[in-house]
């Protein structure tokens, strides 16, 4: 018999349902970080969260599917339902239960809309494709790291060979740090840098600070520097979960003289080593440019990826349940005026 089950997430979350979802989740091919408890723990420390549930569905005691929604402030005074890299599903029955749940679950705590950004591909009973946010690129460059370095460096392109050589040779050095308070200025400086040259925003000083040390608590990476002659001129932040290793952010000086050791390569290669070395098996650059989007801001970190593997991968399209469509109406022409004011001013 179904049993649904619905909990707030708080540090005091049930150990046995984390064994659960532990038990889930392991066998995937892409283990998604972001449907763990810990992270959204995380999360609603850093308030990006307001609150978080867990949605499971058992039969006989045993966890089938689930999945870890956040509820986020959206602007205007209103909320959303965001699950991000789920759900976690058995079969369709349990897919139909789960939805009828979390329907009830978001009338309740009076959400505009819920939106899910699967990796796996599923279809959600009343749900289209649509999106308010993504959080999640649809497009990424992996390296599966079930090969041997020769075989890895095959399929890089010859620049991306040539880079990291050009590092090594110029004497960068890489490494893992913890996390200090000294680490994160550092870190913090140069991704300042990286914001001013690509136009990119970032977030918060605090963020970043809760999101290490919940890397080093849970021994799941954090923070990689590449130096040469002592002064750091690249930096990078990765993840390795279960199976799966993940480039979170990166960072590089914008200083000519230093760019051109090449230091943010060498810099990715001992990550992927890392990896290996950590029995991971898939290694996410984490979202590149639209293949049909010449123009699209991402083009240019998309080069730098694409020069070290030669392999992409294109996830399912987010779906989106709007409940109060007049908000959500509302939420979009405020998205629209918002664009166009940053576009002419």
């Amino acid at each position: 018999m179904f049993s649904p089950l619905i909990l707030e997430i708080t540090n005091n979350f049930p150990t046995n349902i984390k064994k659960d979802i532990e038990i889930l989740i392991s066998p995937l091919y892409y283990n998604p970080i972001w449907q763990t408890i810990e992270w959204q723990i995380m999360l609603l420390k850093t308030k990006y969260a307001k609150k978080s549930f867990f949605v499971g569905l058992y039969e006989d005691k045993k966890l089938l599917s689930y999945m870890l929604v956040e509820k986020r402030d959206i602007g205007l005074g209103y909320d959303g339902f965001f699950c991000i890299g789920g759900p976690i599903v058995g079969d369709e029955k349990s897919l139909q239960i789960l939805s009828k749940v979390l329907k009830n679950l978001s009338i309740k705590e009076k959400v505009v809309f819920v939106q899910m950004e699967s990796l796996f591909p599923v279809a959600l009973p009343n749900f289209k494709e649509g999106f308010y946010k993504n959080f999640i690129e649809k497009h990424t460059a992996i390296i599966h790291l079930n090969q041997d370095n020769e075989a890895i460096l095959a399929h890089m392109k010859p620049k991306g060979r040539y880079n990291i050589r050009v590092a090594e040779k110029a004497g960068v050095q890489v490494e893992q740090v913890s996390y200090t308070e000294e680490h994160l200025d550092l870190f913090y400086e140069i991704l300042g840098e990286t914001l001013e040259r690509d136009g990119f925003a970032a977030n918060s000083k605090e963020y970043f600070r809760v999101f290490l040390q919940y890397l080093e608590k849970q021994e799941l990476g954090g923070l990689f520097i590449a130096k040469r002659e002592e002064e750091v001129i690249a930096t990078g932040i990765f993840i390795f979960y279960k199976k799966t290793a993940l480039y979170y952010y990166g960072a590089s000086s914008s200083d000519n003289v230093k760019r051109k050791y090449m230091a943010s390569y060498l810099l990715q290669w001992k990550a992927l080593e890392e990896a290996k070395n950590r029995g991971c098996e898939i290694f996410d650059f984490l979202g590149i440019a639209d293949p049909n989007e010449p123009d699209s801001p991402l083009a240019w970190v998309t080069d730098f990826k694409l020069k070290l593997t030669d392999e992409t991968k294109e996830w399912p399209k987010t779906q989106i349940l709007v409940l109060r469509k007049a908000s959500f109406l509302l939420l979009n022409i405020r998205k629209m005026l918002k664009r166009c004011r940053n576009y002419f001013f």
